[in-house]
């Protein structure tokens, strides 16, 4: 066994000294057989390395080429000059990857005409992108926009991978041509060894039989290991624990198939990378179409005077279904008639003019609604710089105009206090000097006279006149909101306390329910009895005698907001509607 051991690892020329001159010469034969044979394995290596060397050449400048294309969109659709960056650096290495790629396949006439077609489209590419780009930093980022959703740069981006494809697909075939002629190699070679071996078994059996079990047998294994491997893989060569020739072979074929299967993984990353980005790019398309149809204000597009485009706040400002199929020329019909020929004249000089339009109109709704939008399109230009289409925006401004007419009702009204207030001013000084003569006149006339009662009536009404002047300039008079935290139950009582004379007048019964464990409110509590006085006084007015008055008080949420609900309820007549 140590023999053996020892013959095995010896080199194949001297185990040749070990055999007569017969078997000596016979394996000389052999051994130059063999040594070409391994001159044409590292000329096959050669060209496998050289062929994966052209595919992850190939699979770079694929990937510069979907960085120049993603680092153009993310730059037009962001305006940040910071996404430029991968376009520019894209762009810097793209040329001389191309070049170095055709020179790599400078041997292979339809590889080199593949690639000068692909280096064109690439060319195209870019000088359409560096004059985009030129537009956005001058201020016309529409044209890219227009660039992009027209999808002329993904047709140039499926030429450049349909050829890219048709490259890889040749590179492929040379890489199998190789692979093939590297194991018609290896069939030779055991067939030349078999076939010098059964000769020196004429010759000197057992001679041959050792080298037979040194040689063959290795190789024989190695054949049917690579036979058994399934199509499309790369077997792994186990190495052989030996230190002659053979055992190197194996070692270098080990390597060999590690880096085959290296270069076949690098290549399928890149392949599912390149589905990946293709994957991102159509996210991103797709949620650039959702946030334009769910924008919370109205998007339209139009083409001269038609309307190619309406997003779904458009349809819900017009008073219609967003979710029933239109045509988007529809629109102008949910514009109120009353507005419709001013804002289609107003539209129609604009696209003459080629200039920016702005209107104010109105929308009725189906339900008779109305909905108040400003409006406002702008132009925008193809790749030729003829401006073709406009794309507007409607916001709705319904609740700006009812707040612009109520701050001017509450200015009208200011106005109104402030003169108001003047007024009571004005008519306070001969209130008072009436007041003092009749009470001057009050304590001069006796108890029996007839006149007492006149006088007594005229400074009644002097003091209920001062009190209205009073509550006059009170009103128009600004105060400042002092909050306080305060029980309701304890001003509801008081309220009532100040009104018992004229309640008990009018035999008005008060039912009033405030349960216990109410919060304290934190608010200006003069103001708030004030509000209680006039609402009670109001309901006062409204009952005739006997009537029932009902107070409660409880807690209530409004606008997502704890607070109390204080109603005050009376069986008076109402307010006619004539009224």
């Amino acid at each position: 066994m140590v023999d053996l051991r020892l013959f095995t690892n010896l080199p194949i020329e001297r185990k040749l000294l070990l055999v007569s001159v017969i078997p000596v010469l016979t394996l000389l034969v052999l051994s130059l057989v063999t040594y070409q044979s391994v001159q044409t394995f590292s000329h096959d290596e050669d060209r496998l390395n050289h062929a994966y060397e052209v595919q992850t050449t190939a699979a770079e400048y694929m990937r510069l080429v979907v960085d120049l294309e993603t680092g153009f969109r993310g730059f037009v659709l962001t305006g940040q000059p910071q996404f430029l960056q991968p376009y520019l650096a894209a762009k810097k290495r793209v040329l001389s990857v191309g070049r170095s790629l055709r020179q790599m396949v400078e041997d292979h006439e339809a590889q080199r005409a593949i690639m000068g077609e692909v280096q064109g489209l690439v060319q195209r590419l870019m000088d359409d992108k560096d004059s985009l780009i030129a537009r956005v930093k001058a201020g016309y980022a529409e044209e890219a926009l227009h660039y992009i959703e027209a999808g002329k740069g993904r047709s140039l981006m499926a030429a450049i991978r349909e050829q890219m494809s048709a490259f890889d697909r040749r590179e492929q075939e040379l890489l199998s041509a190789a692979l093939l002629s590297s194991s018609l190699d290896r069939a030779f070679l055991i067939s030349v060894i078999l076939g010098g071996g059964t000769l020196a078994l004429l010759l000197m059996v057992f001679a041959v039989h050792l080298i037979a079990r040194s040689i063959t047998g290795p190789l024989v294994a190695l054949a049917k290991m690579v036979a058994s491997a399934s199509g499309g893989t790369v077997p792994e060569v186990p190495v052989l624990g030996r230190r002659d020739e053979i055992g190197g072979l194996t070692r270098v074929m080990n390597a060999m198939s590690a880096q085959i299967r290296e270069y076949i993984a690098s290549i399928e990353k890149s392949e599912a990378e390149l589905r990946a980005l293709n994957q991102d790019l159509s996210a991103s398309e797709s949620k650039y179409r959702s946030i334009v149809d769910h924008a919370p204000f109205g998007i339209f597009t139009t083409r001269g005077m038609q309307v190619i485009f309406s997003n779904r706040h458009n349809w819900v400002l017009a008073g219609r279904n967003p979710d029933s199929p239109r045509d988007p020329e529809s629109i102008w019909e949910a514009i109120h008639p009353q507005d419709r020929d001013q804002v289609s004249a107003s539209f129609g000089e604009a696209v003459r003019n080629n200039v920016p339009f702005e209107s104010v109109f109105r929308f009725l709704h189906e339900n008779g609604a109305v909905r108040k939008v400003l409006s406002r399109a702008i132009p925008i230009g193809d790749g030729d710089g003829r401006r073709r289409i406009y794309q507007g925006f409607n916001i709705d401004i319904t609740a700006l105009e009812q707040m612009r007419e109520r701050l001017s009702r509450a200015e009208r009204l200011a106005t109104l206090g402030q003169v108001a207030a003047g007024i009571a001013h004005e008519i306070r000084n001969p209130l008072v000097g009436i007041g003092s003569t009749a009470s001057l006149l009050l304590d001069e006339v006796p108890e029996g006279d007839a006149r007492r009662a006149d006088l007594e009536t005229i400074l009644k009404e002097t003091r209920r006149l001062d009190r209205i002047v009073n509550q006059i300039v009170d009103y128009a008079k600004p105060r400042d909101v002092i909050p306080v935290d305060f029980a309701v139950a304890d001003i509801l009582v008081e309220t009532l306390t100040l009104l018992q004379d004229p309640l008990q007048a009018k035999n008005i019964k008060v039912n009033h329910v405030c349960p216990g464990g109410l919060p304290s409110l934190q608010a200006d509590r003069d103001q708030l009895k004030q509000v209680l006085l006039n609402v009670i006084q109001n309901a006062m007015d409204a009952l005739s005698i006997g009537g029932t008055l009902s107070i409660s008080v409880s807690e209530a949420v409004r606008e997502q907001e704890q607070g109390l609900l204080i109603k005050v309820e009376d069986q008076g007549k109402g307010i006619e509607s004539s009224d």
